[in-house]
């Protein structure tokens, strides 16, 4: 736990202040630090009221998303930008995208709070906090900020477009690459957007049209998922909104309920093994799909098992599920399974718009080493597959390497195995390959991912 002192440390033990920037000032902290914000936001002792959660929550993120922009602004006002301690620069990035994107917040308001936790943090850069704040509400009043400074020429494109999206170099350099501007543009714009969760409902105990009138805020259905809803403003707790303690609901993105749909076939099926089970969200939407179907959920880390076990009890699935620990490509798997489900670790570069945090802690290596254990993991399941069943292949990103790249290659290596083309006509608009969907946020409206679905020779 993170601990508010006076002074300029962040310690562990105890609880935070119930104060909603200094909340955020100790999770960007932690973020620099390694740690996820939403790890250290939902800590216990974090003693916010709903509005103040709120608040904190659209500071964290906002400064997340937009660090590059807020840098590039922050550094052209500092003489010494190098030198800037860094609870200095969190602290201007907090007050400045007060400024720029929380504009309900009165100014005067968001400069003198910024400069008090200038002064509790970094006592005696206050006074230069304030100033650079105030020079940024001159510049706003008067439209000479941001983006016309690069806009120049002489800045090279990957440049501007990364500064003006926020977005590392090498990541923009690699969407415009494989896209083209506009894509890119497209992609990283819609990935920059804050979005509510996606609800699954649990089509075992609820209907989804009428669990929607239930809801204390609107939604709209999917539009690929039958079991999805996207509410369309919501406000709460998860675990206040009704039918969770009934297990009515879960919460999974559009794109990866798809799985559910990928599934379907000329039979249904019946043994299921999900080797990256992770928190159980692929296993779950086959069992509610297919109810006759038995589940065995592999991981290698026992707390996220242990995790989905209680999950599976909550959404009343306990008697579907077995998990096993292991690492999948320690383990030799007969094949007795109709159905394997290979959602691998990846880049996660699909899902920014949850996890912007991730922009800021991946590099152009951690694809190709992505890749390379992808493959491993469906070379090793490939060995569970019953003649004539599926193996389905996802990865939450959208680059080529971890995705087609990596079918490409299974195929090659497993000439047993071949494209599963006989999808649901429904899906005919994600299709991009042979027995290959893409879902991007631009696009869809979903988190961006990946899926190959191959078939087993007879």
């Amino acid at each position: 736990m993170y601990k508010i002192q006076h002074g300029s440390r962040v310690s562990r033990g105890g609880s935070l202040s119930a104060n909603p920037r200094r909340v955020a000032l100790a999770v960007l902290r932690a973020s620099a630090e390694g740690a996820r914000p939403e790890d250290v936001l939902n800590r216990d002792g974090v003693m916010l009221s709903q509005k103040d959660l709120s608040l904190a929550t659209h500071i964290i993120y906002t400064c997340v998303r937009h660090r590059s922009r807020l840098d590039f602004l922050i550094d052209g006002k500092l003489e010494s930008a190098k030198n800037t301690p860094q609870t200095v620069r969190i602290i201007l990035r907090m007050g400045l995208a007060q400024l720029l994107f929380l504009t309900r917040l009165a100014k005067h308001v968001v400069v003198s709070e910024t400069a008090e936790l200038a002064k509790k943090f970094s006592p005696g850069r206050e006074g230069l906090v304030n100033a650079i704040l105030r020079s940024f509400i001159i510049d706003m009043e008067s439209d000479s900020y941001f983006p016309k400074e690069i806009d120049g020429r002489e800045t090279p494109l990957v440049t501007r477009l990364a500064t003006l999206y926020s977005y590392p170099d090498w990541m923009a350099e690699r969407l415009i690459g494989s896209g083209g501007l506009r894509e890119a543009r497209a992609f990283m714009a819609a990935s920059n957007q804050p979005v509510p969760p996606t609800i699954r409902v649990n089509s075992r105990l609820a209907d989804r049209d009428e669990f929607a009138k239930t809801l204390p805020f609107e939604t709209v259905p999917t539009k690929f998922s039958p079991w999805g809803l996207l509410p369309t403003g919501f406000g709460g707790k998860l675990r206040a909104w009704p039918g969770y303690d009934e297990g009515l609901f879960s919460i999974q993105d559009e794109a990866s309920q798809i799985t559910g749909l990928l599934a379907a076939g000329d039979a249904e099926p019946q043994n299921v093994l999900d080797v990256c089970a992770g928190l159980g969200g692929k296993t779950f939407v086959i069992l509610n799909a297919f109810p006759k179907a038995r589940a065995l959920a592999l991981d290698r880390r026992e707390d996220r098992l242990k995790a989905l076990s209680l999950e599976a009890r909550r959404l009343r699935l306990q008697d579907s599920v077995r998990v096993m620990t292991g690492d999948l490509t320690e383990l030799d798997f007969r094949p007795r399974f109709d159905l394997v489900i290979v959602d691998a670790p990846c880049s996660g570069l699909g899902v920014i718009r949850r996890r912007p945090d991730l922009k800021w802690k991946k590099c152009p290596g951690d694809i190709l080493r992505d890749a390379e254990l992808q493959g491993t993991f469906l070379d090793s399941a490939a060995k569970a597959v019953l003649p004539g069943g599926k193996l389905i292949y996802s990865v939450c990103t959208v680059t080529e390497e971890e995705g087609p790249g990596v079918a490409k290659k299974f195929l090659e290596r497993n000439g047993d195995f071949r494209p599963d083309e006989s999808l649901l006509p429904e899906l005919a608009p994600l299709v991009s390959g042979p027995g290959q969907l893409t879902l991007l946020p631009h696009r869809h409206g979903t988190d961006g991912f990946h899926y190959s679905v191959f078939r087993r020779k007879d």
